[in-house]
């Protein structure tokens, strides 16, 4: 998917639980589920892997395969702030939401509303300036958006970034559907992201097709279905054989 295709024709859309989204025109491909863009993030992504890890740890590495919105980001910000976990947070992007699109999303109010019923007793407070600091921040360079958070994003292609082996503890991939990133979900790039994770790591992504099945699980992961979010009848949860 081409950046000037992602950026040339989108609209900002309203999700069944009051949180945005945008769709592209040209291919009505978009970043989150019209049925909820931030309860599919914490249905995909918060609670079967971040909480999962947070329960245990009290420092957790996340990758994220496409920063995008932001969404999943700010998410774990709130999540790690109620859980008291800190989070070395690395995210590679290679076409960046430009501000004229990022400012108009309403993640921090929706994200403190939905989160806010979850976490009754937690005041999450600046989370505008948190959201846009994220956007802002600079590429390449580990960023401290709180005590409790720290951002490194990579302005890049995947295949571009290295990283350090058994590094990091979970892993938020998603990456646009195959039919529009093919690219991004080979048996190839599966080993890369398995060299970059510590043993008892996991892996979730929306995508459950079965040629990512067959990839995962050439790339040595152990994988199992959940059910998906609404609208969509399964997910995958995926961790490392062998380590």
């Amino acid at each position: 998917m081409e950046n000037n295709l992602l950026y040339s024709d989108y609209s900002l859309v309203v999700t069944e639980d009051g949180s945005h989204s945008i769709r592209f025109s040209a291919v009505d491909e978009g970043y989150h589920s019209v049925h909820g863009a931030t309860s599919e993030a914490v249905h995909v992504y918060l609670l079967p892997n971040f909480a999962t890890q947070a329960a245990q740890k009290s420092v957790l590495h996340v990758f994220e395969m496409g920063f995008g919105t932001g969404l999943n980001a700010l998410l774990t910000y709130m999540f790690a702030h109620a859980m008291g976990c800190k989070v070395y947070y690395t995210a590679v992007e290679a076409y960046p939401v430009p501000y004229s699109v990022y400012s108009q999303l309403n993640y921090p109010v929706s994200c403190a509303n939905i989160l806010g019923d979850m976490f009754p007793d937690v005041c999450f407070d600046n989370l505008q300036h948190s959201f846009e600091l994220m956007h802002t921040s600079a590429w390449g360079t580990p960023v401290s958006i709180s005590d409790h958070f720290v951002l490194l994003k990579h302005h890049s292609l995947l295949h571009d970034v290295d990283f350090a082996p058994n590094s990091f503890d979970v892993v938020y991939y998603d990456a646009f559907a195959p039919q529009y990133q093919p690219e991004l979900w080979t048996p190839e790039v599966f080993e890369k992201i398995y060299s970059a994770v510590a043993a008892g790591a996991i892996l979730t992504t929306y995508c459950c097709k079965g040629d990512v099945k067959r990839a995962l699980k050439a790339a040595n992961f152990k994988i199992e279905k959940l059910p998906g979010p609404k609208g969509k009848r399964e997910m995958l949860r995926a961790m490392p054989i062998g380590k």
